[in-house]
């Protein structure tokens, strides 16, 4: 095991690193997300994550300070970092237990050696220990002696953390001299080649960060355990060409023969698809790290702007409520009505934007935001580009539609679109890789309950109501398998939040009363629904397992509270956060304070108005609301669950009140004219 520290894909060409280029045409190739504890990796989380298999760091020395060579006692080598490493990661959140991959290696009977400070502390058992040490690669010769041998090359990362380097501000390094820091640890990598025995397996992985920019790093395995041409894949992010920093613990264990313990979260490398040229893998592997680079410098300016367009809409909308009537008042309530629901297709559009490579472009950025905007566009002209334009719920109930469909057809195919999404999730922030992310689980279950209380209104006007509370039910349910599936969404809180949403939305539909018995009754059958998916997830073989198996053990072991008090460490802190709490106020506000008031003549609210048009929103808005209190309240991310729900649930609340407003007469309350369904009936 070659550890590169601050090796990217950027770096490798067939001049600039010619043997790492030609280890690429003999192996697998794939990228490697590097985040354990802080926002960038230092070498030494790197190392110490290798060495528990899970989530590790050492916070208490600057980033680039050398854990300093073993000391020999004996015939025994002892790190002199290891022991209080250990000591501090297990009183962590992730309760990293460094010494994890010594252990095992000595368990078996077997030695593991070390090149490098950085390799001793990777290599230290939970003793300290290690069997064998050299300071360079040229002073080892027992290649063929030890079954692991870690190896430390921090040519590339030496020059931004070096001695006299700041340890917070890391030093500028320009292409050139990075280029030669490049040449020089491919240099070195192959003497360690020419010196490991034929037959043997060798991975070499760029496992830290260099500077507090962080990147997707480079991994190159060659060896029987590797197939050769395949990006490599693992069950950590069910993703070709995209495995985590705790899975080369379990590859490396694996590869050697040896058994994977199971306090080490990450899981082995399998082979994915074949990718033919180098040339071609790489440059995907480059254009997957520039998209999440782009994502990364450019999600908070979005949710930015999106907040404030989203005040903005509201403040326009309160004006437009606030007139007497007549044309004018008319075109304001239309104007704002279309902002509204260009505003709530804005979720489903950050998603679709994916399926156009706007990486690969010169200027990524503006061609992502044109891609935006241009499919909030083009859903809202669906939205309003028929005679159902002028229905109170039908406009609404297509962007919920369309919404909802996106999220659910993403699901099964992987999840393609949310991953470097802006309302997605990211490699390099490490939250999730796979299956439904906290942001894009509040638009597909607001979508998804809207769009139900959408085709309940089409049935109760045809006085199906019991059909309308089984389609309710129907999608719901479908929704929620969606989310709590391991092989799909793999979602915890979300799963537990939809059904009380769900049940609630078809209580109104059916004309029964919601009583909070009801609804606690129904919140306990969302954690008997996740229990159960947990505990049939558990039973599966442990390689197979996601992390809903794995909490279902930690119950059972007794381990479960750290991950419970991290993730309500999580929640709470991002009450922090003012762009998301700040949308979750107006929106609350606009709801409650503007939509539902009356209008002092005896009339009611906007939003009453449009009840009286289609008395199932206010089933689909009651159902999001509870679903997202849910979610604040479960989910690590918090306050962003309701927040983004709302940016989709107002919006077209709103647009519902702001057509039925206009079909109302001025002078006080009535029922206006009534819907013609039957074009909207056929298009649905």
């Amino acid at each position: 095991m070659i550890g590169v520290p601050g090796l990217r894909w950027a770096d490798l060409s067939p001049t600039g690193s010619p043997v790492l280029w030609r280890m690429a045409h003999e192996g697998s190739m794939a990228s490697l997300s590097v985040r354990t504890v802080g926002a960038w990796t230092c070498p030494i989380d790197g190392w110490l994550t290798l060495s528990a298999g899970t989530r590790a760091a050492y916070p208490r020395i600057p980033c680039g300070q050398n854990p300093g060579d073993p000391v020999r006692r004996g015939d025994i080598w002892y790190a002199p970092m290891a022991a209080n490493a250990r000591q501090i990661n297990l009183k962590s959140y992730f309760r990293a237990a460094a010494g994890s991959l010594g252990d095992a290696v000595h368990r078996a009977g077997a030695g593991i050696a070390a090149i490098g400070p950085g390799g001793a502390l990777a290599a230290a058992d939970s003793t300290g220990g290690l069997d064998a040490y050299a300071p360079a690669p040229e002073t080892f010769h027992d290649w063929d002696r030890y079954r692991v041998t870690i190896v430390d090359l921090e040519d590339v990362v030496r020059p931004y953390l070096g001695a006299g380097v700041s340890p917070h501000r890391p030093a500028r390094v320009g292409v050139a001299q990075r280029a030669a820091a490049v040449r020089q640890a491919d240099a070195e990598i192959g003497r360690v080649l020419a010196a490991v025995p034929p037959g043997g397996n060798v991975v070499v992985a760029g496992l830290s960060d260099e500077s507090d920019a962080p990147h997707l790093r480079a991994v190159i395995a060659r060896g029987p355990a590797f197939a050769p041409g395949h990006y490599l894949r693992s069950a950590s992010t069910r993703r070709d060409g995209l495995t985590i920093l705790p899975d080369l613990t379990a590859t490396v264990l694996t590869a050697a023969g040896l058994s994977v313990p199971a306090q080490v979260v990450g899981d082995p490398w399998s082979h994915g698809g074949a990718y033919g040229e180098v040339s071609g893998a790489a440059e995907a592997m480059r254009g997957y790290d520039r998209a999440a680079q782009v994502v990364r410098g450019t999600v908070s300016g979005f949710f930015v702007a999106f907040v404030v367009c989203q005040l903005l809409v509201y403040a326009l909308a309160a004006v437009g409520l606030r007139g007497s009537g007549g044309d004018r008042r008319r075109r304001v309530l239309t104007f704002a009505r279309t902002l509204a629901l260009a505003g709530a297709a804005v979720p489903a559009s950050t998603y679709l934007v994916n399926l156009v490579p706007w990486w690969r472009a010169s200027r990524p950025e503006p061609l992502l935001f044109a891609g935006v905007l241009a499919g909030a566009a083009a859903l809202t002209a669906i939205a309003l580009g028929g005679p159902w334009r002028r229905e109170v719920m039908t406009p609404g109930t297509i962007v919920a539609g369309i919404t909802a469909l996106v999220a659910g057809v993403d699901l099964l195919r992987g999840s393609p679109l949310q991953m470097n999404s802006l309302m997605g999730y990211s490699p390099l922030v490490g939250g999730r890789y796979y299956g439904l992310g906290n942001i894009a689980f509040a638009t597909f279950a607001t979508g998804t309950l809207f769009f139900a209380a959408g085709i309940a209104h089409l049935l109760l006007r045809r006085d199906r109501r019991g059909w309308a509370a089984v389609a309710v039910i129907a999608l719901g349910a479908a929704a929620d398998v969606l989310s709590g599936s391991p092989g799909l969404g793999a979602k915890f809180g979300g799963t537990v939040a939809l059904v009380p949403g769900t049940a609630v939305t078809a209580l109104i539909v059916a004309g029964k009363r919601v009583t909070p018995l009801r609804v606690l009754g129904f919140a306990l059958l969302g954690v008997a629904t996740i229990a159960t998916i947990c505990w049939l997830d558990y039973l599966r073989p442990a390689g197979q397992r996601t992390h809903l198996g794995r909490f279902a053990g930690q119950v059972m072991s007794g381990d479960a509270l750290p991950v419970i008090a991290r993730k309500l460490h999580a929640m709470l802190h991002t009450v922090g956060n003012i762009p998301l709490t700040l949308l979750t106020a107006a929106g609350v506000l606009f709801l409650f304070v503007v939509l539902l008031r009356t209008n002092g003549r005896g009339g009611g609210g906007p939003l009453t108005a449009a009840y009286e048009r289609a008395p199932a929103l206010r089933a689909g808005l009651t159902g999001t609301l509870v679903t997202s209190m849910s979610g604040f309240a479960i989910e690590d991310s918090g306050i962003a669950v309701p927040a983004i729900a709302l940016t989709l649930a107002v919006p077209l609340a709103f647009a519902a009140s702001a057509r039925a407003l206009a079909d109302r007469p001025a002078d006080g309350p009535g029922t206006g004219a009534r819907d013609k369904t039957d074009d909207a009936i056929q298009l649905l």
